[in-house]
């Protein structure tokens, strides 16, 4: 019912009719926006008088009046050079010159513009040196899109789908340079999954953000990360309040509502994100399996239908404090619900060796349920005097719960389709509880050789997880639901993580940089069964993983780097789960908790050149992979296979990109 009120609401919502309006010359799109603020206190300064002239046609002057929170805009501008002069009663005039309108970059964000008391300073100059959009330095390149006033029409989702080097796969998961990677918020973990993310960055609009940074080959550490990371960095905000909702659909049945809410004093910043996003999805499939025995041969052929309806509701707060200028505060809140309803239909046909049908059978799945999640996490941050020296703390808390009631009903027939009489009806409820704790631990300090420094750190990740599933078959003979023991479990699952790391970044004579680093882990991981096909499970492994790069920055414009990670990749708990799972009657499926880690050796050359408007990137790379795991099928009789998973070999891969624009 909850989902079916979603999609009435979005019918019912006012439409908005957009004409095609006609084509602007390009030269009358400028636009500049900013906040006028006091430089003392960090206050708004409501009203402030804002002027802009035209520096090749001082004849061209445009006023504005800052609004009660100090912003101002100036739009459809022509292009050239600008000087801003922003004056308030009572306190020194501020101007800013050599503001470039261009067709390659028309929109500027100023951000805070600050003014000083007319008592204590003179009236000031500022020569504008804008940040440019793309910066590709320290192993990282950085996406300013908060320099552009135009990001505000986008959500974040949207940006990161226009970066080259990130993609998504058909599920809406966020890939970089074809891996998952690590999605960092203000340098903290996201501990959400890829449906719980992407409702969020669809959430998150794109004029709450200040900039994106890509690190292919990242920081110490997250150094061992197999896909890199992806770090998105909010702006502080205006001052006061600020709101902004956004409406979005799909071609594929997805809508999604979302209410975005800031409010920002000198020390004190509060942001609000709440949203709710919805889906049907329909589809259909197809299967045709060759079955090979030593004595003879048949085929088992299947095809199946589905619609899936899903509703998420999804809340996060961000609150940040600035306690003083060396220590700083952050509180983060992520609440997600979900619940769906789903429903498929599949036909089984086994064909013998003279292409004849001689069994047929369907079977119609439904399921529907509810979760929650909620995150919590905690985040302090210490500077010395010196702040490239300092010490952040790190803790975050998960809770989740999930409930699943899934219906099987499955019918044989004749091969001319006529029915047998014979039938099963089947029940399933599962009920799961995830619950994890972590903390972190980051250490840095700059040596006495100017930009060379040295990093610790240590993280701990402990999780639990509890599953229950109970099954019922339906008798005939009395209509009541008879419990099934071999198609029901209890187990708990639970795993440890403990890392402790150390770097050394170096800087050399000639524009060369030497990093280089170690990181020692410990997994402890084991299964407990209180009902189940399996005995409890123990196991654990130590791995050290060393890190070096060696950078070469040539000039502003031009560099290259050589880079080496050891890298590692843990098997989750669908690897892992050595239960049977019987609910496919010709696919049983079972983990294997003797799994061992995926390692790799990766070896990278990048170089990258960025001149004015104009930038390309390319790279090289060889990975060593050692103990890849991958599920296996295996065919067992009955025209059944038995699919689980194994460390089946060593791989190497070569990869090479390259990329560019202006």
């Amino acid at each position: 019912m909850r989902i079916y009120l979603f999609w009435v609401a979005l019918l019912v919502t006012p439409s908005i009719i957009a004409q095609k309006p006609e084509d602007k010359p390009r030269a009358q799109m400028g636009l500049i926006i900013g906040n006028v603020l006091e430089a003392k206190t960090g206050k708004p300064l409501a009203f402030a008088s804002v002027q802009l002239h035209l520096l090749t046609d001082t004849s061209k002057r445009l006023s504005k009046v800052a609004d009660k929170n100090g912003a101002f805009e100036f739009s459809k501008l022509s292009l050239g050079y600008y000087r801003l002069l922003v004056n308030m009663v009572g306190f020194a005039e501020t101007r800013i010159d050599s503001i470039h309108l261009r067709s390659e970059r028309y929109d500027f964000n100023l951000g805070d513009v600050k003014l000083n008391d007319a008592a204590s300073a003179l009236n000031e100059v500022i020569v504008y040196a804008e940040k440019p959009l793309i910066e590709n330095k320290d192993d990282k390149i950085t996406y300013n899109v908060g320099e552009s006033a135009l990001s505000g029409g986008a959500t974040t989702a949207e940006l990161l789908k226009n970066m080259p080097l990130i993609n998504n796969d058909p599920t809406g998961k966020i890939l970089l340079k074809g891996k998952e990677p690590k999605i960092l918020i203000d340098d903290k973990p996201t501990e959400l999954n890829a449906q719980q993310l992407q409702d969020l960055l669809e959430s998150l609009p794109g004029s709450s953000i200040e900039k994106i940074e890509i690190m292919t080959n990242p920081p110490p550490q997250y150094a061992t990360e197999t896909g890199g990371v992806i770090n998105i960095v909010t702006k502080k905000g205006k001052i006061g309040w600020v709101g902004r909702t956004t409406v979005s659909g799909g071609t594929r049945g997805e809508g999604n509502i979302a209410l975005n809410a800031s409010y920002r004093t000198q020390p004190f910043s509060l942001n609000i994100t709440a949203g709710i996003g919805g889906s049907i999805l329909t589809g259909n499939s197809y299967s045709k399996r060759e079955n090979i025995y030593k004595d003879s041969i048949n085929y088992f052929n299947t095809t199946g239908a589905f619609e899936n309806k899903n509703l998420r509701p999804n809340l996060r707060v961000q609150s940040d404090f600035e306690l003083n200028k060396r220590n700083q505060l952050n509180i983060t809140y992520q609440g997600n619900l979900n619940f769906y309803d789903n429903e498929s239909n599949s036909s089984f046909t086994n064909i013998n060796k003279d292409k004849q049908i001689y069994r047929y059978s369907t079977r119609t799945n439904k399921s529907d349920g509810e979760g929650y999640g909620h995150n919590a996490s905690l985040s302090y941050t210490h500077k010395a005097k010196n702040p490239a020296e300092f010490v952040r703390v790190i803790l975050n808390a998960n809770f989740n719960k999930n409930n699943n009631d899934r219906g099987f009903f499955q019918e044989f027939l004749q091969p001319d389709m006529s029915p047998t009489g014979i039938d099963s009806t089947q029940s399933q409820f599962f009920d799961n509880y995830n619950r994890s704790v972590s903390a972190r631990v980051d250490y840095n300090k700059p040596l006495k050789k100017k930009g060379s420094n040295f990093s610790t750190g240590v993280t701990y990740n402990r999780s639990y997880f509890h599953n229950t599933l109970n099954t019922n078959f339906l008798r005939k003979s009395d209509s009541l639901f008879i419990p099934n023991d071999l198609l029901s479990n209890d187990f708990e699952f639970r795993q440890d993580i403990f890392t402790a790391r150390a770097g050394f970044g170096l800087q050399l004579t000639k524009g060369w940089r030497l990093n280089m680093g170690v990181q020692a882990e410990h997994t402890a991981m084991g299964f407990t069964f209180f009902k189940g096909n399996s005995t409890n499970v123990d196991n654990g492994y130590w791995n050290l993983l060393p890190n070096f790069t060696l950078r070469k920055e040539f000039n502003k414009t031009l560099n290259t780097s050589i880079v080496y990670r050891a890298t590692i990749r843990r098997p989750g708990i669908g690897e892992l789960n050595p239960n049977v799972d019987y609910s496919d009657p010709y696919n049983l499926r079972f983990g294997n908790p003797y799994l061992r880690p995926t390692l790799s050796d990766n070896f990278d050359w990048t170089v990258s050149w960025i001149k004015g408007k104009y930038y390309i990137n390319t790279s090289v790379g060889y990975n060593k992979l050692r103990d890849v795991f991958n599920s296996i099928r295996n065919l067992v009789g009955g025209g059944k296979t038995e699919v689980s998973w194994l460390n089946i070999a060593d791989r190497k891969e070569y990869e090479a990109s390259i990329w560019g624009g202006y």
